[in-house]
């Protein structure tokens, strides 16, 4: 019965989830300035380096031989988190504006979210590869790199499921229907 009165809301995040990975399809790197930019300020705030925009390729780091561009803007992620708290949301909130509000509230969550998660990911791929690059040949540095991503994906998504139900779960007077 609840999840009926969930539909459209499920619809609505569906639905823009939909055009969302769509849209990223057929995105260039400057489509996704929303997402690289802030993450190449915070990469370079911590690598204490400065970065050249290119428009066909993303942000260059001269001195880490690295470049920011469209693969490395967590928009995937922005998705897989921004269905994830839709999902949570919907789940426990049972106010009818609640409701209407998870979906611009879980844009954004997941926005500042993937910027997060894409800085933590990228600052310790540029770490592991400094650390690597002496011992293993170019190509297994690129299985480093993607593994780094995996994991750090897959752990702050898994971390921020947890969190964001126990965070409900404490702050709500939802009742487990059988």
């Amino acid at each position: 019965m609840i999840a009926n009165r969930n539909i459209f809301y499920y619809l609505t995040a569906i639905g823009l989830f939909i055009v969302l990975k769509f849209g990223y399809t057929i995105a260039n790197t400057n489509d996704l300035f929303f997402l690289l930019k802030p993450t190449d300020k915070l990469v370079g705030l911590l690598t204490s380096s400065k970065s050249v925009y290119f428009a066909d390729k993303g942000f260059y780091y001269r001195n880490l031989n690295v470049v920011i561009e469209k693969s490395c803007s967590g928009f995937n992620f922005l998705l897989l988190c921004f269905s994830m708290i839709c999902i949570l949301g919907l789940k426990y909130v049972r106010n009818p504006l609640c409701k209407t509000l998870i979906t611009p509230i879980a844009l954004v969550s997941a926005y500042l979210m993937t910027i997060f998660v894409n800085v933590s990911r990228i600052f310790a791929s540029i770490v592991l590869q400094h650390q690597t690059n002496q011992f293993l040949p170019q190509n297994a540095q690129l299985v480093v790199h993607e593994t780094i991503g995996i994991i750090t994906n897959l752990s702050f998504l898994l971390l921020g499921y947890y969190l964001l139900e126990r965070f409900f779960k404490n702050n709500t007077n939802y009742e487990k229907r059988t």
